[in-house]
């Protein structure tokens, strides 16, 4: 094998292990539409909402410092949590309670 079929060969396989390391939300994270604080209140109990923010506090603060609840929307809640419920490794059902707390708490537009 010549030394730039081995440098692609090389190359390829690193790319396509970097890959495998990116997780990808599940269709119920990435298909949840942006809902209201209403919505989020007539859905989730006291009980759930405090479970969602015991997940955010435990789990987010492993990379990065938290963020007041209330310093973003809904809408950009769910976008923002679109991408880091994943790379939290939550599951659907932490996710979900981690974006109704969230979104729960959310500013009002």
């Amino acid at each position: 094998m010549t030394n730039t079929i081995k440098i692609a060969t090389c190359i390829a396989a690193a790319v396509f292990g970097l890959a495998g390391c990116f997780p990808k939300a599940s269709g119920v994270i990435m298909s949840l539409p942006v809902e209201s604080k209403e919505q989020i209140l007539a859905r989730y109990d006291e009980a759930q909402l405090q479970e969602g923010k015991a997940i955010f506090a435990s789990r987010c603060t492993q990379c990065h410092a938290l963020k007041d609840p209330a310093s973003r929307d809904a809408a950009a809640w769910n976008k923002i949590l679109k991408r880091m419920i994943p790379m939290a490794k939550l599951d659907d059902a932490q996710g979900q309670l981690v974006r109704a707390y969230l979104i729960a708490n959310s500013e009002e537009k």
